[in-house]
């Protein structure tokens, strides 16, 4: 993950505009538009302070798989490129599943717990949460208070794909308005 990716997921998952944060934070707008642009680098300190204005702290974890924020922030810059590819961002949906199935069940959760900016899309929203609730809930984790916002719910479901007969959908992905099932929740 790049100091881009990291300041601009911490800014839209805390709800906040650029000039917010750079405010926040004590720095120019334009500065933080160079930062989350990977314009400028920046040091560890900065990163810090741009990250405590959003009420975050920074931590490492011990692995190489992305968290359910950097998944949504993809989903969201693919969804508003000029390519706008849907296919691409449903499989960034299962590049979420590989990852927290492939990860044991505390650095799961850790992977979860930051809530992930909304992507623009209500029902890519609903499938991240679909998939932690999933993947948490399986093995009994505890569950992030954002995975039952309804934000997060579809008030009408999404039928991934027409071939799904709803038996195959796990009663998780119902929750949240989600038609997928649970054979397509793994790449290939």
């Amino acid at each position: 993950m790049t100091t881009a990716q990291l300041v601009r997921e911490a800014r839209r998952g805390g709800g906040l505009t650029q000039r917010a944060l750079a405010e926040r934070a004590g720095i120019a707008q334009p500065a933080l538009a160079a930062i989350e642009s990977s314009a400028h680098d920046t040091r560890a300190a900065s990163l810090d302070r741009l990250a405590g204005a959003v009420g975050y702290r920074l931590f490492l974890l011990p692995t190489v798989r992305s968290s359910a924020a950097s998944w949504a922030d993809y989903i969201y810059e693919e969804l508003r490129s000029t390519r706008h590819s849907e296919g691409v961002a449903f499989r960034a949906l299962i590049g979420l599943s590989d990852d927290l199935e492939a990860v044991p069940g505390p650095l799961r959760v850790a992977l979860c717990v930051a809530a992930p900016p909304l992507c623009g899309d209500a029902r890519f929203d609903a499938a991240i949460a679909a998939i932690v609730d999933y993947h948490l809930t399986k093995d009994l984790l505890p569950l992030p208070e954002w995975v039952r916002e309804s934000s997060r719910v579809l008030s009408e479901p999404w039928a991934v794909s027409p071939y799904t007969h709803i038996s195959e959908v796990p009663a998780v992905f119902q929750l949240h308005g989600v038609l997928l099932a649970e054979s397509e929740l793994a790449s290939a």
